[in-house]
């Protein structure tokens, strides 16, 4: 998560992609392929600690971290009512050290939140995120893609809690500029983050030293690309 959802936006943010239990079935599907030896897991972006609680639940030893003091305190308060083994903390990805080396299994961040950092510093960021995995750990994420044509206005197919989203992609720069409207709650958010092309991606994960890159629509990984033209898509490789 990124600044992007600061206080009242947080709780929309929650409410309009998991008001059904959309992270329960994210995480179940991370969980038909990740099945490690040992149960160590980072989650940057854990925003209000939704995916990262859900792991717990299954016996994980989860780490969360985000850039969003109000999400952190959010995340904390929620793993005092369920009493999970779970540590939060914020952090600024792009600025911060990740004190963690060797640590983990698995590094996860969804929600396209790689795609909030300078491109000119998206490598360093997932050097230091290989930094945190131990021998053969796992890094999964997802990130927009600027795939072309470029979709400039996105309508949800389900009714309930729709977003609408208008982009506009800066040539020059990749730069995606997004308004997003939410109709159900009377809020609209504007801002720019970075998009990239497959191969941009396996070139920065190679560069910084993770192999056997895959990259899929779903989190199960078992279909790498329906869509003609996706919005975003998941990258998981190893450490």
């Amino acid at each position: 998560m990124t600044g992007l959802y600061r206080n009242s936006g947080l709780e929309i943010y929650e409410k309009s992609h998991y008001s059904h239990g959309e992270h329960i079935t994210e995480v179940e599907q991370i969980l038909t392929w990740y099945m490690p030896g040992t149960k160590r897991i980072l989650d940057i972006g854990c925003g209000g600690g939704l995916h990262a609680l859900e792991f717990a639940k299954k016996g994980f030893s989860i780490t969360g971290v985000d850039i969003e003091q109000s999400a952190i305190e959010l995340a904390k308060k929620r793993n005092a009512s369920n009493k999970q083994k779970t540590d939060f903390m914020i952090l600024d990805i792009e600025k911060d050290e990740l004190p963690y080396s060797g640590k983990f299994d698995l590094v996860y961040s969804i929600g396209n939140v790689l795609s909030h950092i300078r491109k000119d510093n998206l490598i360093n960021v997932i050097r230091k995120i290989r930094g945190c995995l131990n021998d053969d750990g796992i890094f999964l994420f997802d990130v927009l893609i600027n795939s072309r044509p470029f979709q400039e206005v996105i309508i949800p197919d389900k009714d309930e809690n729709q977003i609408i989203w208008k982009r506009k992609i800066d040539e020059k720069t990749g730069i995606i500029i997004m308004d997003g409207i939410f109709p159900d709650f009377g809020f609209e958010q504007h801002f720019e983050v970075w998009g990239y092309t497959i191969k941009e991606i396996r070139g920065f994960l190679k560069t910084a030293g993770f192999r056997d890159v895959e990259f899929s629509e779903k989190l199960d990984f078992k279909t790498r690309i329906k869509t003609k033209n996706p919005i975003s898509l998941y990258f998981k490789s190893k450490g």
